[in-house]
Parts: C-alpha cells; sequence; structure tokens
C-alpha cells in the first residue's frame, strides 16, 4: 500500500513539474533568428504607485489588473544594441509618456537605441506599455543584431508613426514663457509711453549717430521713464542669460552663492527678480562713476550721450541673447555642450567692439586722437571687463 501511494505521489509530481515546464516554455518567446538576446527585461517590470508617486515594482497577484506596464532602458549602457518590444495581444507603445506607435498582435516592434539617446538626450527612457492587463503577454529584449537582412515579422520603429506627443512644461521652460511676456508687456508700455524714443533706442543706426544736435541724450535723460524701462528690461535680459548658464551647470560670478535650488517655477522667478534688481543698481551705479570720471576729465557733457549709447546697445545685445536663447531651448537644441568652453567670447567681443564704437562715435569731429576721452572709456568699459573676464568662471 505504501509503494502505491509513493508511486502515486511521484507520478503527481512529475506531471506537475513537466507542466509547469511547457507552461514556462509557452510563455517564453524568443526573437526572430538575426538577433542575439543580450538581456531580458521580463523581471523589471514596473507599474505607477498613485500613493508613493512613483514607480514600483510589478506585483504578481497584485498589479495583475493593470494594463499599463512600464520599464527604464538605460540609453547609455545600450547605445549600440536594437530593443525588440513584442506583445501577443495589440497593444500601444508610449516613450515618455508619449504615444508612438501600434503593436499589432505577434509582431515584433525594433528600436534603435542610440537614434533614442540622440533624439532624447537622456541617460533613462521610460518605455510603456498598454494593452491587455498584467505583463505575461509582454516581451521587452536588448539584442545585437547579428545582420542587416529584416526579418517580415518585424515592423520598423517608424512605419505608422502616430507621434501624439504631449508638451512637457519644466520648471525653466514655464519661466521662461513668463519672462517673455513680462519682457513684451514692458516694451509695448514703453512704445505707448514715448513711440518715437522707443523706436530711435531699438534702431541700431542710431547708435552710430554722432550729431551734436540731434542726439537722444537732449530728449531723454539717463533718469527719463523711457530710459528706466530700458535698463529694467536689459536688466531682466541679463538675469534671464544668467539663470539658463547656472540651470546648465555654469556658475558665473558664483551667483549660485545666492540663488536657489530652481527646482520650480516660483523658486526661478525669485531668482529672476533679485538678479534683476542687481543688474539694474549696477547699471546705475556704473552711471554714478561715470558721471565722477566725467567731471575731473572735464567730459561732463558727453556723460549722458555716453550712458545713453550703453544702455541701448546694451538692450539690442541681449535682446538678440534672450531671443536666441528661447528659440533654442523651444526646439530642444543642445547646443552649450559643445560651445561651453567659448561660452565667454560673444560677451568678450561685444563689449570690446562696444569700446571701439563708443569712442569713434563719442570723438568730437576733426581730432585723431583724444587721449582724455580714451583714458575715460578704458575706465568705464575696459577695466570693468578684463575684472568680470577674471571673475566670471
Amino acid at each position: 500500500m505504501k509503494s502505491i501511494f509513493s508511486a502515486v505521489f511521484w507520478a503527481f509530481f512529475t506531471a506537475v513539474t513537466l507542466l509547469g515546464s511547457l507552461a514556462q516554455g509557452a510563455a517564453k518567446v524568443n526573437p526572430p533568428g538575426q538577433f542575439f538576446p543580450v538581456y531580458n527585461y521580463q523581471d523589471d517590470w514596473l507599474v505607477y504607485n498613485e500613493q508613493y508617486k512613483n514607480y514600483v515594482p510589478f506585483s504578481q497577484g497584485v498589479n495583475e489588473g493593470t494594463r499599463f506596464a512600464s520599464l527604464y532602458i538605460d540609453l547609455v549602457k545600450n547605445r549600440r544594441y536594437s530593443l525588440l518590444v513584442h506583445s501577443e495581444n495589440e497593444s500601444y507603445l508610449f516613450l515618455e509618456g508619449a504615444l508612438q506607435n501600434r503593436i499589432a498582435a505577434g509582431k515584433w516592434q525594433e528600436l534603435n537605441l542610440d537614434s533614442l539617446y540622440r533624439l532624447y538626450h537622456k541617460d533613462e527612457l521610460l518605455l510603456t506599455l498598454y494593452g491587455s492587463p498584467g505583463i505575461a503577454d509582454k516581451t521587452v529584449i536588448i539584442c545585437n543584431k547579428k545582420k542587416r537582412t529584416d526579418s517580415e515579422s518585424i515592423g520598423p520603429a517608424r512605419s505608422g508613426f502616430i507621434n501624439i506627443k504631449p508638451i512637457a512644461f519644466t520648471p525653466f521652460g514655464t519661466f521662461a514663457g513668463i519672462a517673455l511676456i513680462i519682457i513684451l508687456i514692458l516694451n509695448a508700455w514703453i512704445f505707448n509711453l514715448n513711440p518715437l524714443s522707443f523706436i530711435r533706442l531699438i534702431n541700431p543706426i542710431e547708435f552710430f549717430n554722432n550729431d551734436p544736435r540731434d542726439q537722444l541724450s537732449k530728449i531723454n535723460k539717463p533718469y527719463s521713464n523711457t530710459v528706466i524701462f530700458f535698463v529694467a528690461i536689459s536688466s531682466m535680459m541679463m538675469g534671464f542669460t544668467v539663470i539658463y548658464l547656472s540651470i546648465n551647470r555654469l556658475n558665473l560670478f558664483s551667483v549660485s552663492t545666492i540663488l536657489s535650488d530652481k527646482v520650480n517655477t516660483a523658486q526661478i522667478l525669485g531668482d529672476f527678480c533679485i538678479l534683476s534688481v542687481i543688474f539694474f543698481l549696477l547699471i546705475y551705479v556704473k552711471y554714478i562713476f561715470m558721471v565722477l570720471a566725467g567731471n575731473m576729465l572735464n567730459l561732463d557733457k558727453q556723460v549722458d550721450i555716453i550712458f545713453i549709447k550703453i544702455v541701448q546697445s546694451t538692450y539690442l545685445f541681449y535682446a538678440l541673447v534672450f531671443l536666441a536663447i528661447f528659440g533654442l531651448y523651444s526646439n530642444h537644441i543642445n547646443w552649450l555642450e559643445a560651445s561651453r568652453p567659448y561660452i565667454l567670447l560673444p560677451f568678450l567681443f561685444f563689449y570690446a567692439a562696444r569700446f571701439v564704437a563708443l569712442y569713434v562715435v563719442a570723438k568730437p569731429a576733426g581730432s585723431l586722437i583724444n587721449l582724455y576721452l580714451f583714458s575715460y572709456l578704458c575706465v568705464i568699459e575696459i577695466i570693468p571687463l578684463i575684472v568680470s573676464m577674471k571673475f566670471a568662471l
């Protein structure tokens, strides 16, 4: 009797083991022949947990009813490989929360990880599959492609590309939009306040006007409303530039010591206000020193003319910088890494060119060399430029 029970037990155990092996073998999906599997993500599935507001590992018996299953794909480590996505049932592929493609039932979808790295500029990419509940029918494998010929069962990643991409709002992107609106409103206000002066101040040709009878300084004093608004806008654009460089880990003048961590839009706006006030005060402190130096060198009549031209050129230059940064950032163009060693060259060229232009424009007619004017411009332009460049980085 004991031997009969023993035989039945071993028969039952063998049958269960064989059935488990068959079921496991049936669930296993192999990639096409021209791909050599490198890593299978079958044990790395994640689901979004509302309680923790983050992704947590998929748990059998707890998350089997969810239709969304996600993975983090390391793009840096696997750049030279291909990513194969497969689902037994019709599913939809999302990358970084954006719908990319429909995956037909039983078909393989190939994604080139090197192309994804160049497209998204991220070390890790969030991949999500939406389809039938659970993960049993979903397979994601990193593979090495053996040859170039494609199997008929593999659909290229771009065929039927849906490209429904939601707008991604980053703290700096939101701040950039707010800053643009503020600057446009202030420009419109100045134009309505004094349209003739506004048009002349934004005209680059007006900068080279050295007619003493038709100078902007005669109708626009450094403390007039129009000039104050122009200085305020220039200060805002300078602050915007410094914040952009700081966010991209280029800490000019160690400004990070007085700025926040910039984790949200409100903090960036606070930093923007602080920097704008600092640059505004520095410009008018410079004007005070210009007046003092001008009185010592008997150039007091040209101080206002030179200051207005400094404000005008600063506004035009930083307006171009602001628009360039805004346009490049809006189009997700990663230009700063390659040009990081040369980032100060445009500013150096601008201030050096402005020194020469101010000397030519402010020099009295008929005189070739004016040592007093040259010394004055060296004090107010060249010396601050040398000191700034020394401590900028």
